[in-house]
């Protein structure tokens, strides 16, 4: 299930991003309170400048939290030489270790591109993922991102993907 980002919604989000195993391949390390709060702001943002954002993702089921998820505008300055980038969504997901591998990932990816291209019309997607991060390299295969190029980052490569809106 997915849902929009609420006040109430913080403290899954402080154990999700604060959590090594989900940083491992997005920010490196556990991210601190305060800037939890600071991304849960803007992801309500997204929704007020742009029309589309991040959403949490539920368990059907259960209810239980499952992650982030969504597309966004970041800016990142790891693009500042691909302008081209700055102005298409990025989409993105972190999901809480217990999650991984149970095809929610999938689900709700699928339903969020497919909200994409419903509510954005046609035009590209692209997503950034550390080669290193497998499962999510598959993940962005099986909905329709392919790697396009190749950024060095402090050193590091990091697979910029696109995916064409269908």
């Amino acid at each position: 299930m997915l849902r929009g980002h609420q006040e109430t919604d913080f403290e899954a989000c402080v154990a999700l991003w604060g959590d090594p195993v989900v940083t491992r391949y997005t920010t490196g390390r556990p991210v601190a309170r305060q800037d939890v709060w600071t991304r849960l702001l803007r992801h309500l943002g997204h929704w007020m400048l742009y029309g589309f954002g991040y959403w949490l993702v539920f368990e059907r089921s259960t209810g239980r939290f499952v992650g982030e998820m969504g597309i966004a505008r970041f800016k990142r300055d790891v693009l500042s030489n691909h302008p081209a980038f700055d102005a298409l969504p990025e989409a993105g997901w972190v999901l809480m270790p217990w999650a991984q591998g149970q095809g929610f990932a999938f689900e709700a990816l699928d339903a969020i591109l497919q909200w994409r291209d419903l509510n954005l019309g046609q035009g590209a997607t692209f997503c950034m993922i550390d080669p290193a991060n497998l499962p999510s390299l598959r993940l962005a295969a099986k909905v329709g991102f392919r790697v396009h190029l190749t950024i060095d980052t402090d050193h590091e490569p990091l697979e910029v993907l696109l995916r064409q809106g269908m």
